[in-house]
């Protein structure tokens, strides 16, 4: 694929992102407007289009996906593992913090950019495999567990209530953000000093996840795919239809969403963050890919992690951070971005 070809794939993407930024500047999406483009995208556009195509792939395909399986869970769960580490142990780095960081370096935004891209590499129905494989790596396993680690107290030491004062109850209720990733639904706000509350049950957080389309849609194209169940020609047209949605809404949320972030503060904690996941991440995974499995799985696992950073850690900041963590996460999102412009076309080129 030459330069130019690779350009007509990303500069249309970028082009729909900087249309919704401009629509965000101009404050034609209001909060509830952006919650409303990413709903529909999250809750129905993105979800059909997945079960569609993976629905509609031969059997012996998917059982051919078992190296990216493995490859995307290196990506995202080996390398935060090693992430998390070394910022809590080496750089001293509080947990919740240093849990925040290394979900930024981690996640993309593959579930928002990558039917664009993806598909216009791969195509729509390759593309789909990925993308699900990632949604099901990042929401059942990945967002749960830090969700758990951002619940975990900072210190041990017991909250103590003051004589005759009641301690004000907290109400933990779970709303669904980014790729679908269960989340506290209270507006944005610093961490507290104090315990954050009940630690949330492991099961519970799974099992939200488990329940929003984005994770059993694919789910359930892969047990119809391998049950040979063909696609009904009416549930074709239909879900046809509603996949269509998905590109540009997906795409109009980046850009919105970048625009309610604001300028980007350049500081060496956002450089870190935005060159990791952007960069240093996928050519990490590609190399490895290129090791122990095929150039393909390679190439597709390596795209997969090199879109810019996911809102889903700045959506966790704001619940779990502080106004640091805010700022500097939400600093990473827009800067990866700009990156990607220039990162995306070279990653392409480099994996052919």
């Amino acid at each position: 694929m030459s330069f130019a070809e690779i350009f007509t794939v990303v500069v249309p993407v970028f082009l729909l992102i900087l249309v919704g930024y401009g629509t965000g500047r101009r404050a034609l999406f209001d909060a509830g407007g952006a919650q409303a483009l990413r709903e529909l995208t999250m809750q129905l556009a993105l979800p059909a289009a997945l079960l569609l195509s993976i629905w509609q792939t031969p059997r012996h395909v998917l059982v051919e996906q078992l190296p990216l399986v493995g490859l995307l869970a290196f990506g995202f769960l080996a390398v935060y593992t090693v992430l998390l580490g070394v910022l809590r142990l080496a750089a001293r780095r509080p947990l919740r913090r240093a849990a925040l960081f290394a979900l930024a370096c981690v996640q993309p935004q593959y579930a928002f950019m990558g039917t664009s891209i993806l598909g216009g590499l791969f195509g729509t129905a390759e593309a789909a495999v990925p993308i699900a494989v990632a949604g099901i790596i990042v929401n059942v396993v990945l967002d749960p567990v830090v969700l758990i680690l951002l619940g975990m107290p900072e210190h041990p030491e017991p909250r103590t209530v003051t004589a005759g004062v009641a301690a004000p109850a907290r109400r933990h209720v779970l709303a669904t953000v980014g790729a679908g990733a269960p989340e506290a639904a209270a507006g944005p706000a610093p961490a507290e000093t104090g315990s954050p509350g009940p630690r949330p049950s492991v099961l519970h957080t799974v099992g939200h996840a488990l329940r929003e389309p984005f994770c059993w849609g694919p789910v359930l194209g892969l047990v119809l795919s391998v049950a040979g169940v063909g696609v009904p020609e009416i549930a074709d047209s239909a879900l046809s239809l509603l996949a269509g949605a998905a590109s540009a809404t997906a795409l109009l949320y980046v850009g919105v969403s970048v625009a309610r972030i604001g300028r980007p503060a350049l500081s060496p904690a956002v450089w870190a963050v935005s060159l990791t996941s952007v960069v240093l991440l996928p050519l990490l995974v590609y190399g490895t890919g290129l090791l122990l499995t095929s150039e393909a799985v390679a190439a597709q696992a390596a795209l997969i992690l090199a879109f810019p950073v996911s809102p889903v850690p700045l959506m966790f900041a704001a619940r779990h951070g502080s106004a640091e963590d805010v700022r500097t996460i939400g600093s990473a999102v827009v800067l990866s971005l700009l990156l990607s412009f220039v990162t995306l076309p070279l990653l392409i080129e480099l994996v052919g």
